[in-house]
């Protein structure tokens, strides 16, 4: 069997053991899971140690492989990046709601989890926080675009390119051909053709690559680890969006969703836009994806824990672990939220749910760029499978109001890891302002 299978096989008997979903196993076990130093042989052209792919998330699961081939560890603690240290240097949660209403198709909903809404804003923040030098190239030219990773490649260092709304690791070459490492276990060989449409597609980065040399000497890790965590802070508060889109982010996002799920007059609120049939079935099949499949799961809460607690011995600060705990909590309820939904007494509902998930396992089958770039082809191809919900408008509202109780219990336990961190956030907060002030 190829190892993405015996991967996959490994998932499915720990979803018989422990119930768990295909995305909430697949997390566990890429805890342990590694390649081994066979990989050169599998994947031609692969770049000198790069033998580690994928991860939980996309973005943070590359970045943190090619840390890992540079063989860089982080000055902190003096071992290597894991996903968990590299996604909390990035910024780690936080929460924005959008809702998009185009002629023709059904509403769709954004739920941004993560600090920033943008991916490759994400990245970028972790980027500056890892303490290593960094080199980055950007041009309109497709030409000179390919030029760069070519010379990356031939270089032996993988390059960190956007591809679409994602970034990846371009981790080799073979023939006209790359190998990409994305969230999947195992590379996936792309069309030079392919990938360089896909890189282009991205107007906002502009064929952007990024590779990484070695650890910065003059980086302060500690002084950057607090940073990321007052930002993680900040953005539930005082999120880095337009004042007049604040409203949507952090725990004010938060508690607007939770009141727009029953609110019976406002033309916002779901009863009106997600009124019943596959409207309903698209508020809530689009919920259960964010949620449980687009980010680590438990809505990537569980994962920041990890490097809360990291955090707490680097710096000695008992609040940490406390916060730790918080989100651990939170993302239980957001996995309840999730499940919830995909235990809704409509058989389409829980078809969609379970689409989403076999996503993950397809990913992991046949790795990732598989599926269709064309937003436009999965709108219609969602907007086909919701047709024959059945969902009444009664129905609908009582799952609306089970919905926002769930959010009630997550607003509360986040506030409260939020508050756990202060006693490192505020003085970091206090010191960054200094710093601004001018003299």
């Amino acid at each position: 069997m190829t190892r993405q299978r015996e991967f996959k096989a490994l998932v499915r008997e720990r979803m018989a053991k422990t119930g768990e979903r295909y995305a909430a196993a697949r997390a566990q076990l890429l805890k342990e899971h590694r390649n081994d130093d066979g990989a050169a042989r599998l994947y031609p052209g692969l770049i000198a140690g790069y033998a580690t792919f994928g991860g939980q998330q996309n973005g943070t699961a590359p970045l943190t492989n090619v840390l890992r081939q540079a063989n860089l560890r982080w000055a902190a603690t003096g071992r290597p990046f894991t996903e968990a240290v590299v996604n909390g240097l990035c910024g780690g949660p936080g929460f924005l709601y959008a809702v998009f209403e185009y002629k023709g198709w059904p509403p769709l909903l954004s739920i941004a989890l993560q600090s920033r809404s943008m991916p490759d804003a994400y990245i970028a923040e972790g980027l500056g926080r890892l303490g290593v030098n960094v080199v980055r190239h950007e041009t309109t030219s497709p030409a000179a675009a390919r030029k760069a990773l070519d010379a990356a490649i031939e270089a032996g260092r993988p390059a960190l390119c956007a591809m679409g709304l994602k970034t990846v690791a371009v981790a080799g070459r073979d023939g006209d051909a790359f190998w990409i490492d994305g969230r999947a276990p195992v590379p996936t060989r792309l069309p030079a053709i392919d990938l360089a449409g896909r890189r282009a597609a991205y107007k906002q980065a502009k064929h952007r690559l990024v590779t990484i040399g070695g650890a910065d000497t003059k980086a302060d890790a500690v002084a950057l680890l607090r940073r990321a965590l007052a930002d993680t802070a900040t953005s539930y508060v005082e999120p880095a969006v337009p004042k007049s889109f604040q409203v949507n982010c952090g725990f004010a996002g938060l508690e607007k969703w939770q009141r727009l799920l029953t609110d019976g007059k406002d033309r916002k609120a779901w009863p009106a836009v997600f009124p019943e049939g596959p409207r309903a079935c698209a508020g809530l099949a689009r919920t259960y994806e964010w949620i449980a499949c687009l980010v680590a799961p438990g809505a990537g809460r569980p994962l920041y824990a990890d490097f809360l607690d990291e955090a707490s011995r680097v710096l000695g600060e008992a609040s940490l672990g406390r916060a730790a705990d918080g989100f651990r909590q939170a993302g239980q309820r957001w996995s309840r939220l999730a499940e919830f939904i995909a235990a809704v007494d409509d058989p389409v509902v829980r078809r969609s749910c379970d689409a989403a998930e076999q996503s993950i396992a397809d990913l992991d089958a046949e790795g990732d760029c598989r599926t269709s770039s064309d937003p436009m082809e999965m709108m219609r191809a969602k907007q086909a499978a919701y047709a024959d919900a059945r969902l009444t408008k009664e129905q609908a509202r009582a799952i609306y109001r089970e919905m926002a109780d769930h959010l009630g219990g997550i607003v509360d336990a986040e506030r409260a890891a939020v508050a756990a961190m202060s006693p490192v956030v505020e003085p970091a907060r206090a010191r960054a302002a200094a710093v601004a002030r001018p003299t």
